[in-house]
């Protein structure tokens, strides 16, 4: 079991650093300097796709909680903005940062750590 609260807890201070990052794109963004944060989001993707992987092996019922849901929301504006990044000029990225990436990140992230604190808890008492 220490072996899982490891995890979660490894898994929880990405998440902040993750979302961390998420934000900084958007303040770049906001500042006309979208272009300057492509190598950051791949991070960002790459993150959260490792996070997604872990999830699947080690937390119990993951395909039946909120995160899996929450996780579509934060792909679709994942996959959006690389379109941005592809210069796909009907995509503006500030719209989708405002909207859709920034949001429902802050919504995953929000579940992930009530999900992940939620199975430590019982652990640590």
């Amino acid at each position: 079991m220490d072996k899982k609260i490891n995890i979660y807890k490894t898994m929880l201070e990405l998440a902040d650093t993750t979302l961390e990052g998420v934000e900084h794109i958007h303040s770049r963004t906001m500042e006309g300097r979208f272009d300057e944060t492509a190598e950051l989001f791949t991070d960002v993707a790459d993150s959260f796709h490792e996070m997604k992987k872990a999830l699947h092996c080690y937390h119990p019922g993951y395909g039946e909680s909120s995160l899996e849901l929450l996780s579509k929301d934060v792909i679709s504006g994942m996959q959006l903005l690389l379109s941005a990044y592809e210069g796909d000029a009907d995509v503006r990225p500030m719209v989708v940062l405002q909207f859709s990436l920034v949001p429902g990140f802050r919504r995953w992230h929000e579940a992930l750590q009530e999900e992940l604190n939620g199975l430590c808890a019982p652990a640590m008492n």
